[in-house]
């Protein structure tokens, strides 16, 4: 598993680093020469489980927390967790980089559906469905990522 974040493209921190994301970040993004964003963080012992492997909250909150970033990329506005159901694929061994991506299925006024899936390495970890409510107000930092 690579332990390192990759170098072909430039990630660059999350604006939000506070409460529970600064406790299991930080979270980082990029942005492909596509287009497509993915999202990544440096997994350390904090985010492993009694087995020796991440565990899998850990990586569902990177999960949660680069959904709602997709959310707000593409609508500019906040938005919260509805549901997030997720299906644990594989386990890997904490220290090394995770990555994720997210899909946009379907956008409504006040909904946003997705998919998303996390890898370490070559390897997947689980694939993830979500609900997001968007709000009405605009987001503040939407612009900025």
């Amino acid at each position: 598993m690579p332990t390192d974040k990759p170098t072909d493209v430039e990630f660059t921190p999350f604006a939000e680093n506070g409460g529970f994301i600064a406790h299991n970040g930080p979270y980082y993004w990029a942005k492909e020469p596509s287009g497509e964003f993915v999202y990544g963080f440096q997994s350390d012992a904090r985010h492993g489980n009694p087995n020796g492997v991440l565990h899998g909250a850990a990586v569902t909150t990177f999960v949660d927390t680069f959904l709602g970033h997709a959310v707000v990329v593409q609508t500019g506005r906040l938005c919260a967790t509805v549901a997030l159901n997720v299906q644990f694929v594989a386990g890997a061994p904490s220290g090394g980089w995770v990555s994720g991506k997210a899909r946009l299925r379907k956008l409504t006024r006040t909904m946003a559906f997705l998919d998303a899936e996390a890898s370490a390495g070559d390897k997947l970890l689980l694939t993830a469905t979500a609900i997001f409510r968007v709000f009405d107000a605009p987001s503040a930092g939407a612009a900025a990522q």
